[in-house]
């Protein structure tokens, strides 16, 4: 009789692994001890805060400033709604303040800002 066993690993899809780290959400604290959630934003919350910050959109300096707000989805567990309007944006610069923004900045540029499609393949492929 034959009792051999076979060792099985499952792994998840990797399209399964991509989505969900797209919909990881992650802490930073700034120097208030407010603790910021974010997460990173699909493409079109790009489009639609090009659209929100109108003629502004064309300052590169003031887009790099920006952006990285937009992965903000909570401020001491008090929900960040995507801003709509420039009005939006400049509320949520005043709320985060000088700390905010900065602890967002690093964050972001830290958790997001290394992207290396070869690296992530091959992070997908263990």
């Amino acid at each position: 009789m034959n009792t051999e066993q076979v060792k099985v690993t499952l792994r998840e899809a990797p399209a399964a692994q991509v989505l969900a780290k797209a919909h990881e959400e992650t802490v930073v604290t700034d120097a208030r001890g407010r603790v910021i959630k974010l997460k990173k934003p699909g493409v079109l919350a790009q489009y639609r805060l090009i659209e929100a910050l109108g003629d502004s959109a064309a300052n590169q300096t003031y887009m790099g400033m920006v952006l990285p707000l937009i992965y903000v989805t909570a401020i001491d567990d008090l929900a960040v709604n995507p801003p709509k309007l420039k009005m939006h944006v400049e509320a949520l610069i005043q709320q985060l303040d000088e700390d905010g923004i900065e602890a967002v900045m690093k964050h972001v540029q830290e958790t997001y800002g290394k992207t290396d499609p070869d690296a992530d393949k091959a992070e997908l492929k263990k």
